[in-house]
């Protein structure tokens, strides 16, 4: 019981992490021998170390796809939440759902820009008297910030802010579940990925137009 609580409440922290992401398609390429076939239903399958991460990328993208009237099956459905993948248990899973096609995401590289900027900070702080200060509203010692009177101060110039943007490249590949050709690849850049729901639904988007625009779904 405490497990399945923990679980839950690890989930619903996910679920509120729903912050401000760019995600745009670099590149992709498509099978040009591959026979012409639109995918009608497809297994999706997000590559990750956090289950609950990876639960919630598959419902988003799933539903999504299931918005174009396609019919689209999570794979943790089939596989289990706990379930290590494997070839063995996607085709499986691909026998049992009946799937024509397999999506699956996975992140390729991480990448973090920092941004250092410079000036002048206070660098030390004193009291003139221990007793002359409001123990409510200025107390003598709060993190070392705050003072009844200041009768000191030096000033250096230092690093003071260290803006960080961080850039994510995802891949997701087409197979064709019957043959297990890889039939499109698309790799994507999130800027500033802060929440797997936003991210989900803007990079399934992406993906969704160019498999459209490429006639394979």
């Amino acid at each position: 019981m405490k497990k399945l609580y923990l679980a839950l409440w690890a989930l619903m922290l996910i679920v509120m992490q729903t912050g401000c992401a760019s995600v745009s398609l670099v590149n992709s390429w498509k099978d040009a021998e591959a026979p012409a076939k639109q995918y009608r239903k497809l297994l999706v399958v997000g590559v990750a170390n956090n289950n609950q991460m990876r639960q919630v990328f598959e419902e988003v993208f799933s539903d999504e796809l299931r918005k174009m009237k396609l019919t689209a099956i999570s794979s943790y459905t089939i596989t289990g939440v706990e379930a290590k993948q494997s070839r063995e248990s996607l085709e499986e899973a691909v026998r049992k759902t009946g799937a024509d096609g397999v999506l699956i995401t996975r992140l390729v590289n991480l990448k973090r820009n920092t941004t250092t900027q410079t000036g002048f900070i206070m660098s030390d702080r004193g009291f003139s008297h221990p007793d002359f200060y409001d123990p409510v509203f200025m107390p003598t010692d709060l993190y070392g910030y705050y003072g009844a009177t200041v009768s000191y101060a030096t000033f250096e110039h230092r690093t003071v802010e260290v803006t960080t943007s961080t850039v994510a490249t995802l891949q997701t590949n087409l197979f064709d579940a019957g043959t297990g050709r890889m039939v499109w690849l698309g790799t994507t850049s999130a800027v500033d990925p802060k929440g797997v729901i936003t991210v989900s639904s803007k990079l399934s988007g992406v993906v969704i137009r160019a498999l459209a625009s490429q006639g394979l779904i």
